[in-house]
């Protein structure tokens, strides 16, 4: 039985880009749901529990970090992680501030994004395990 390492949801107006990157996470072993808009987005986190988020900063109808917002009211617990073409350190700095846990720039190779994935994952399970005797 092949099991998915997690639910990831990506949200990315560019077509070819979503394409491109659900197919080549899916090779690594994760379950992508693609959108291409806020709405899509919240509609789909409405619908399906994720582990991790990766949303593009700008999108026709809004902005990845109140995209994030919204979803972190839908599901509190779930890793963001951003990318864009666009954004400035100041900008970086100024989205993670307010909701997400990372920043990618565009253009990102595979390996790096599945990382920056593994590693907010890691940190998130971290985050949720339970403290044992030893660590209270």
């Amino acid at each position: 039985m092949n099991q998915t390492k997690a639910r990831i949801l990506h949200v990315d107006d560019h077509q070819d880009t979503r394409l491109l990157i659900a197919a080549l996470l899916a090779q690594c072993g994760y379950g992508v749901m693609t959108a291409g808009t806020v709405a899509e987005g919240i509609q789909l986190a409405t619908e399906i529990s994720f582990d991790l988020c990766i949303l593009d900063v700008r999108l026709p109808d809004g902005n990845g970090v109140a995209l994030c917002q919204q979803i972190c009211k839908l599901q509190p617990d779930v890793p963001t992680l951003y990318y864009s073409a666009y954004a400035d350190e100041a900008d970086q700095k100024r989205a993670l501030s307010t909701c997400g846990d990372g920043y990618l720039r565009k253009p990102i190779c595979i390996a790096e994004l599945e990382e920056a994935i593994v590693d907010l994952l890691d940190k998130h399970r971290q985050r949720k395990r339970p403290k044992t005797v030893c660590e209270v």
